[in-house]
């Protein structure tokens, strides 16, 4: 598509007429623009409850600067004297000269995928142990994944040249996991403070840097971006960032409405999510950003983590980017689950389109314990407590499915005997007829006592260490 005519979209002309009369459009539909109606849909359906566990990844041109995170478009242009955000703008300048001569679009031609295998991508999630995954469709930066009618700015037509979210769509249902997308791009419009004589002030850019559009126009092209996702790809989950309160409440409840009608013809359970109160409670599934509430929520939550850490704490690649390691991801991840959480992994794959070493090994890893004790995690539900710590000092957390208990051990108990006080004969509410410690091979049989004042469990001389990440006690019960 050519730069001089994104203006003119006969498609877009389109939508926004039928947009302008959302009474007309949803007249014969089950979901009407409004929260009491939009309140009517099952925010969290079982499939995400039994599937826990999802990857996803950042992905797009700030890739290709690869330095601080994935916010560079923003820091970049930000060329105040006490600005801190490790020196972006100065070494912006240095490497690529004065804004007048490179700005953020001048990237994307540098953005060129050339090695991104969506069934490699997907393959790689199945190993790590996933049962939902998927792209960023939009950053904050404006740039679409998709094949989009909507803007010039998009993978299929510019970089890659490659329909990304529609081949990633592909090869994830192929392998039997839910498709996720998630949009970021309700920040766009205030990301970038655009000064005259910067390259990226020509209007041929505005639908890229958001800021120097008319903010009606701007407001209607995100909702249409968010119905066109729908429409071409049907995602299963659309994650949102923060800030949607950026955008007319209006335009959100009419978006919101077409995604569940269209689910609802397709006889598909979809999900939204939003951080904060961004959403109304009862609509959508809430979002924690890297972090665990300290008790169980009764909804169904979720925890997106990102894999890279560090002062950078970058969500999208950098060069020499901090990452964390298994062990951590996974006792997160038990956390999140007995807190009645579902947690979403960030990767942060680099411009060529390959994920680096280090991130794929702990992929690999988390997968190796997520396909040999995930039966702990994958379709259970919260105890009536979360976890404990033991005398001993042992980290233990809980969850369930029917009559099986899980307790799972962030510490080796070692060969002793261990007493899980809050595991009372009352919460247990019945005889427990065996303990087993999951292992690679086979089962462990440990000898138990169950009383007021807690269940015992005592594990056999020259047990094998099963795991380095994690152990998991099979706890049955009548």
């Amino acid at each position: 598509m050519k730069l001089s005519s994104y203006r003119f979209l006969p498609g877009l002309c389109l939508a926004v007429i039928a947009f302008s009369h959302p009474a007309k459009l949803f007249a014969q539909s089950a979901y009407q623009p409004s929260w009491s109606s939009l309140e009517k849909h099952n925010e969290v359906p079982d499939w995400m409850r039994d599937a826990k566990f999802g990857i996803y990844c950042h992905w797009g041109v700030y890739a290709v600067p690869a330095y601080n995170n994935e916010h560079y478009i923003q820091h970049m242009h930000n060329d105040s004297p006490d600005y801190s955000k490790l020196g972006t703008y100065k070494r912006h300048l240095a490497l690529y000269g004065p804004l007048e001569k490179f700005d953020y679009h001048d990237f994307i031609p540098m953005f060129k995928g050339e090695h991104f295998n969506a069934d490699e991508w997907a393959d790689l999630f199945v190993k790590g142990g996933a049962r939902f995954a998927g792209p960023v469709a939009e950053h904050h930066d404006g740039f679409a994944m998709w094949d989009s009618d909507l803007t010039p700015f998009n993978a299929k037509d510019m970089g890659p040249k490659r329909d990304v979210v529609g081949e990633l769509e592909k090869s994830i249902r192929k392998r039997g996991m839910k498709f996720f997308t998630s949009l970021h791009h309700e920040l766009n419009y205030t990301n970038v403070k655009m000064k005259p004589g910067w390259a990226g002030s020509d209007p041929k850019y505005a639908k890229l840097y958001g800021s120097t559009m008319n903010k009606q126009e701007w407001e209607q092209m995100w909702m249409e971006k968010c119905k066109e996702l729908i429409d071409k790809y049907h995602p299963d989950v659309i994650y949102h960032d923060a800030w949607l309160e950026q955008v007319p409440e209006k335009n959100l409840q009419t978006y919101l409405a077409h995604y569940f009608n269209e689910a609802d013809k397709r006889k598909q359970d979809v999900i939204v999510t939003y951080k904060g109160e961004d959403i109304p409670l009862g609509v959508g599934m809430e979002d924690h950003e890297n972090s665990n509430p300290k008790n169980i929520i009764d909804k169904p939550w979720l925890c997106d983590y990102s894999i890279g850490t560090g002062l950078s704490y970058s969500w999208g690649y950098t060069e020499g980017m901090e990452i964390r390691q298994a062990k951590e991801i996974i006792h997160t991840l038990i956390e999140v689950v007995s807190k009645n959480g579902q947690m979403l992994l960030n990767l942060s794959p680099k411009a060529d389109g390959t994920f680096p070493d280090d991130q794929k090994d702990v992929v690999y890893k988390v997968g190796r314990w997520m396909w040999s004790f995930g039966e702990a995690i994958y379709d259970t539900r919260p105890f009536s407590v979360f976890g404990e710590t033991t005398p001993a000092g042992q980290r233990v957390y809980y969850t369930k499915k029917g009559k099986i208990l899980y307790a799972i051990f962030l510490d080796w108990p070692g060969e002793n005997a261990i007493n899980l006080k809050k595991l009372t004969s009352e919460r247990l509410a019945g005889k427990v007829t065996n303990v087993n410690l999951l292992g690679l091979k086979n089962l462990v049989k440990c000898q138990n006592t169950l009383s007021a004042g807690g269940l015992t469990i005592t594990v056999p001389a020259k047990t094998r260490v099963p795991s380095d990440i994690a152990y998991v006690f099979k706890i049955e019960t009548e």
